[in-house]
């Protein structure tokens, strides 16, 4: 009997690997992850996606990342599928294939992978996913009880933003900007530096120039200094303000020779004066 019984295992083949449990579609991933407090995994793929198929035969079946899943909700998006997936695709702009996203509960992104990432670094990618799923968890609640948190509303822009997730970020560092009278100066710079850029590259140049020219009132003599005068020369170059952009341009490197900014705007005025 036991033999029969090992022949028939044998013939049969090994046991498929079972790997990660995938939740059936997107909203009810997001809505058991709200449920149970878990970040999300979010895998895109199509089926003509030769990468995708070696994340299934590899990546998506490996113990450890199987074991580490658990602390996730996960659930895969055929970005080519039904109108739902397509739309989730878009909004969290998916170009590349496979690509790996890290979501909070409230849906807001941790972290990303663009392309196949190996079983060896896939646990650590994971590991770090969950280190900003607490960060962020923290923000994002510290929101729910005050909207104005202007500390919550600072640190989770900078994170969107770091995540090139500029939409939200703007919307939130102005959120901070509105609301951060008392935090202290070099977070108001910063979010303001943030904001003139995003708004800069918006041709929203108004707007950037008052920015930026409320970051460097805040205090004229910190080490952000030539940053702020770089971003507020190039604003007034993309503005058509050209003799205002050159004389930006040379108070920094007449007034911080020694900043990396320094050398950018060297590099700006050489180009300038060829034009």
């Amino acid at each position: 009997m036991t033999s029969v019984l090992a022949l028939t295992v044998l013939l049969a083949g090994p046991a498929p690997a079972k790997g990660i449990q995938w939740e059936k579609g997107f909203d009810e991933a997001m809505e058991l992850a709200r449920e149970h407090d878990k970040p999300v995994i979010v895998g895109f793929w199509t089926e003509w996606s030769g990468l995708s198929r070696r994340l299934e035969r590899t990546t998506w079946v490996e113990p450890v990342v199987a074991a580490k899943a658990h602390s996730f909700i996960a659930v895969k998006v055929d970005a080519e599928g039904s109108r739902r997936e397509l739309e989730v695709a878009r909004t969290y702009q998916v170009h590349n294939l496979p690509t790996i996203l890290f979501l909070s509960p409230r849906g807001r992104q941790l972290l990303r992978i663009d392309g196949f990432e190996g079983p060896g670094r896939f646990p650590h990618t994971m590991d770090k996913a969950l280190e900003a799923a607490r960060r962020v968890g923290a923000w994002e609640e510290a929101l729910e009880h005050d909207p104005d948190d202007a500390a919550a509303l600072f640190s989770l822009g900078v994170h969107l933003w770091n995540q090139r997730c500029y939409g939200d970020s703007y919307d939130l560092l102005a959120r901070a900007a509105a609301h951060d009278a008392y935090r202290p100066p070099h977070e108001r710079r910063q979010t303001r530096l943030l904001l003139a850029i995003l708004q800069s590259a918006q041709r929203q140049y108004a707007e950037a120039e008052r920015m930026i020219k409320e970051a460097l009132s805040l205090d004229p003599d910190a080490p952000d200094q030539p940053s702020l005068l770089f971003v507020l020369g190039s604003t007034y170059v993309s503005w058509g303000r050209r003799a205002e952009g050159v004389r930006t341009m040379q108070v920094i490197v007449r007034e911080h020779p020694q900043s990396p900014m320094a050398q950018k705007a060297r590099e700006t005025l050489f180009t300038l004066e060829r034009k």
